[in-house]
């Protein structure tokens, strides 16, 4: 069985010297018990729930029903909103996070986890989530922001830099827990195509997450960026290279087939040539692949090996690229047979 003796410690050893006495873990879950138990990385999100209920119920500055496009971009506003005390917004976080996060202190290797300006943004545009929907516990992205930032960028930038703001605090106050190894923000901003988002918002995009880096290395701590998509396009990547020291899930590529996947592994190897050494990857173990019933534990096992093989275990933590698919679990049986052998495999 794969042993997690040392697990803070061996991501640790990664970080600072770049390899470790063996390839570290991180089975992404809902269940921290989960977590825990399976890798050498616990990731506990910092919340403020009031904002991330605005994916459910629908965020203040949607677009209602019949609401023509002009009648409502007039009618949004920075001061539309009636926007909390920093202080109640940093405080009801960081409860969220220590809620369930200290049980594993030191104990694993701690990712204090926030959610980005970008994703927060689109939040405070969305929809809401119709009740057909809500019971498969999805959400609907429509990037609602995306398009008023089209219409009315100047206000639009008002209201991200105002969202930065809030979570700057957040990622500074996480950033003091003791306990915490390093801070991981959430925030795509790409597809496979590449950048979703104009130049105007990439380069606030990049002022903002250089002041998150700044700060969590201020105090000693490693800032990870999570962020799906081709970041190798427009070499937004290397970019990003020279702000965080480490990336997660490097979703480059599709990979919901064995085929698929043999060519999302040389795209992470060609992203390893665009960035160097020194920044560390969590990536290699496709959900997609994981949790098709359909293919053979042999079959599931050919990439994460592969990879592992051709990019070696060099500034690697080898990592679920997403937490499970709403209403799946790893105890199902066939998932568990395949990641069992992979921790196998590995010991």
């Amino acid at each position: 069985m794969y042993r997690r003796d040392g697990s803070r410690r061996l991501v640790l050893d990664l970080f600072e010297k770049g390899e470790a006495d063996r390839i570290p873990i991180h089975v992404e879950s809902d269940s921290k018990t989960e977590e825990f138990l399976y890798g050498d990385v616990v990731g506990v999100g910092a919340k403020y729930h009031e904002w991330r209920r605005f994916y459910i119920e629908g965020g203040p500055f949607r677009r209602k029903t019949g609401e023509s496009l002009r009648n409502w971009v007039d009618r949004i506003t920075l001061e539309a909103y009636d926007w909390p005390d920093v202080d109640l917004v940093v405080s009801r976080a960081l409860e969220s996070f220590e809620h369930v996060a200290g049980k594993y202190a030191f104990k694993r290797f701690i990712l204090f986890k926030v959610l980005g300006p970008t994703e927060t943004a689109e939040s405070f545009f969305a929809p809401g989530v119709p009740e057909e929907l809500m019971l498969k516990d999805q959400i609907l992205h429509r990037y609602g922001f995306a398009v008023f930032l089209k219409f009315k960028p100047r206000e639009a930038l008002k209201i991200y830099d105002k969202i930065a703001a809030y979570i700057l605090e957040i990622v500074k106050a996480g950033s003091e827990v003791d306990y915490v190894d390093a801070v991981r923000i959430a925030d795509d901003i790409a597809g496979y195509s590449g950048p979703l988002y104009p130049p105007l918002l990439l380069d606030r995009y990049l002022y903002w997450h250089k002041l998150y880096s700044d700060a969590v290395e201020k105090k000693g701590k490693y800032p990870v960026l999570h962020c799906d998509g081709d970041l190798t396009r427009k070499k937004l990547l290397l970019h990003l290279s020279r702000i965080y020291k480490g990336f997660h899930p490097l979703d480059l590529h599709p990979k919901s087939t064995v085929n698929a996947a043999r060519k999302w592994v040389e795209r992470i190897l060609e992203a390893r040539k665009m960035v160097g050494e020194g920044i560390i990857f969590f990536t290699g173990i496709p959900i997609d692949l994981l949790f098709n019933n359909q293919l053979s534990v042999r079959d599931f096992l050919e990439v994460p090996l592969t990879l592992l093989r051709k990019h070696t275990s060099r500034n690697l933590v080898l990592a679920t690229t997403h937490s499970p698919y709403p209403g799946r679990s790893y105890s199902e049986p066939q998932v568990k047979l395949k990641l069992m052998h992979l921790l196998k495999s590995l010991s």
